[in-house]
């Protein structure tokens, strides 16, 4: 599979691939053409707010005066979005071994930080403005403003939506995001001068307050999923789906593909851990040449870094295939459609039978843990009473243990 394939095959926006970037663009190109688009709104941002402040003052309008002072907020949004792209390229050191992409997840959270400050201010002189109202001037050039005003707006949308996906940056989105709720609250300035110059009807600060009110709402959306960013939210399946079909396609050899787990560190910098099954009569040698192979494609052509554990599987053991399709027998019993991997069959020390193995569950668990472990364990003794079972419980991104027997020496294998 070639990077255009990959791409191609993406149906998800990449602003929710948590910082995959199919393209694999150099830090240094990213950062060039992230400040460009910076400072290109910038300039755009500081000549709409200083229109709009000054027909705001002309005219005697809150609601354009707020409009103005929301695209001055949208400037220092620039600002930080320039600064942020700066610092998030610095390569990895000592205190930060992952880099300092994560840096563009706090810019985002600044800029909306601010946007949370403009509405309230807005929201506040809106009220004053409903308990006493003025007269707006409605002149053509007021009008002519507003509507440059809002195509330059709609233009920054796009533009940022463009390089928010093609950077995969969330500050960019951010910035997007904040466009288009600027187009919406300009439109709303629009309709009320217009309702005013015709019909002497004057809902300047009902105006206001509904861009205030439009301004937190995106305020919000952002710092809620850059906080999800932050903490470590759950990568796409997209995203873990295509990681798992480069595993499978890249060698015949590869039986299986599970307990994979995606990190994000910020934009194109992604970490990836993940088990592949493999013929238990495969040498030592072989088994880490082909996982070490699949590393450094996965590294060098899509800019993952994956680390890859090898299970062994006894494909032609009768009494392994067995044991396997009643333990996901039991398994469907207790949750339906929850699979087994990574089973392997060992003698202790002592010649005591066991089984260790993982059971996936895909929804949430229907019992509680204790109660899972419990039932597994009574429905297997009907099967082989003498068989002990290390069960690994993986729900998610997490994993519980229950050994039976956990102190037994494991010298010898079957």
């Amino acid at each position: 599979m070639t990077q255009n394939t990959l791409k191609e095959e993406m149906s998800v926006p990449k602003d929710a691939l948590h910082g995959y970037d199919p393209d694999s663009m150099s830090g240094q190109d990213r950062k060039k053409a992230g400040l460009i688009a910076a400072v290109i709104g910038l300039l755009m941002n500081v000549v709409l707010a200083a229109i709009k402040l000054l027909i705001g003052t002309l005219s005697g309008s809150i609601a354009i005066s707020a409009d103005g002072w929301n695209n001055l907020t949208d400037s220092f949004s620039s600002v930080v979005s320039i600064i942020s792209i700066r610092l998030a390229a610095k390569p990895a050191d000592n205190k930060h071994p992952f880099g300092y992409a994560r840096f563009e997840y706090i810019a985002s959270s600044i800029i909306a930080l601010g946007m949370l400050t403009v509405a309230v201010q807005v929201g506040y002189r809106s009220i004053l403005r409903i308990i006493r109202p003025e007269s707006l001037e409605t002149s053509l050039w007021v009008f002519g403003a507003l509507v440059f005003s809002i195509a330059v707006k709609l233009i920054q949308y796009f533009y940022y939506r463009n390089k928010g996906r093609k950077l995969v940056s969330p500050v960019f989105i951010a910035a997007s995001k904040d466009s288009l709720s600027d187009v919406f609250a300009t439109s709303g300035v629009l309709f009320s001068t217009i309702l005013f110059a015709w019909f002497g009807i004057n809902i300047d600060g009902m105006t206001g307050i509904f861009i205030s009110l439009l301004i937190a709402w995106s305020a919000i959306g952002i710092m809620l999923n850059t906080a999800t960013l932050l903490i470590g939210g759950k990568p796409s399946s997209e995203l873990t789906s295509l990681i798992r079909k480069i595993i499978l396609e890249t060698d015949d050899r590869i039986l299986d593909v599970h307990d994979l787990i995606v990190h994000d560190y910020g934009p194109g910098s992604v970490f990836a851990t993940a088990h592949v099954e493999l013929d238990s009569r495969e040498s030592f040698l072989e088994a880490h040449l082909l996982v070490d192979y699949i590393e450094r494609k996965l590294l060098r052509e899509y800019d993952v870094q994956l680390l890859l554990h090898a299970d062994p599987s006894d494909l032609e053991d009768a009494e392994h295939e067995s044991i396997r399709t009643k333990l996901e027998e039991v398994a469907s019993a207790i949750v339906p459609e929850s699979t087994i991997h990574g089973l392997h069959l060992f003698a202790s020390n002592e010649g005591t039978k066991v089984a260790a193995f993982d059971v996936q569950i895909f929804d949430k668990l229907p019992v509680s843990e204790a109660e899972f472990f419990a039932s597994f364990r009574e429905k297997m003794a009907l099967y082989d009473s003498e068989l002990v079972l290390w069960i690994t419980l993986n729900q998610g991104f997490t994993s519980v243990i229950s050994d039976d027997q956990p102190n037994l020496h494991v010298t010898t294998h079957n």
